[in-house]
């Protein structure tokens, strides 16, 4: 369904306004069809913009997924990733907001 609807919102836009987004923020999934549906032709492609708030949650979820994990495994040192000086909750929230901050002097951050 969303697939569908951003379809036509590209190919709407068009017609009603004579306006193209070159520029996309959103699901992959979504962004792949819209770009095979080519809405503007064969000469014009779509960019995908990561929000980097997105950016953001997505490693978020990771890192504290990987520390969840791997709480009980012991690693190369023989220290589990948790604990002092390892990956904390603290430790990921200001890694978190370091890196946007970094990518947010960038203003976007395209991927293809």
């Amino acid at each position: 369904m969303e697939v569908e609807g951003m379809k036509k919102f590209f190919r709407r836009y068009v017609a009603e306004r004579c306006v193209r987004y070159l520029s996309y923020i959103g699901d992959a999934s979504t962004f792949k069809d819209v770009c095979e549906d080519k809405p503007y032709g064969i000469n014009t492609t779509i960019e995908k913009v990561e929000c980097v708030g997105h950016v953001e949650k997505r490693m978020g979820t990771r890192l504290r997924k990987l520390k969840k994990d791997m709480k009980r495994k012991k690693l190369s040192d023989g220290k589990t990733i948790c604990g002092r000086e390892r990956l904390t909750d603290e430790l990921i929230k200001n890694s978190l907001h370091i890196m946007a901050m970094l990518l947010g002097r960038t203003r976007t951050i395209c991927f293809q």
